[in-house]
């Protein structure tokens, strides 16, 4: 009886072995639930999970007067609390950034995201 291993074979057989954890040494994963072990936590700095905490913080001078293409994401298109693709899901019904919208500044329609670029 002949038995041909294909690359197919080769393939499934390998991804199976590697989900079950077939590939790692034993070694390997004992040294690694020891580093993980061994983390320390992180130290508490000097703000809390609220925006209170930011309300006595003063920007370096050096980084006013920095000129290395440091690019700091903050305007509307990042409102606090409402992620990134604020600019887009204000628009779209269902959404919390269009629930906040409604709330605080009206239907998009009559203040849209142009709006809120000026008043900045």
């Amino acid at each position: 009886m002949k038995h041909t291993f294909t690359r197919r074979k080769f393939l499934e057989t390998s991804a199976l072995a590697a989900a079950a954890g077939v590939g790692l040494p034993l070694w390997q994963s004992r040294a690694r639930a020891q580093a993980a072990a061994t983390v320390s936590p992180i130290a508490r700095g000097p703000f809390k999970g609220s925006r209170d905490s930011f309300t006595a913080y003063h920007m370096p001078d050096w980084f006013t007067d920095a000129k290395f293409g440091m690019w700091n994401h903050w305007g509307p298109q990042s409102a606090a609390e409402y992620g990134d693709w604020y600019a887009r899901r204000m628009y779209v019904q269902g959404e919390p950034q269009y629930q906040h919208h409604l709330e605080h500044y009206g239907h998009p329609s009559k203040t849209g995201f142009v709006d809120l670029t000026r008043t900045i």
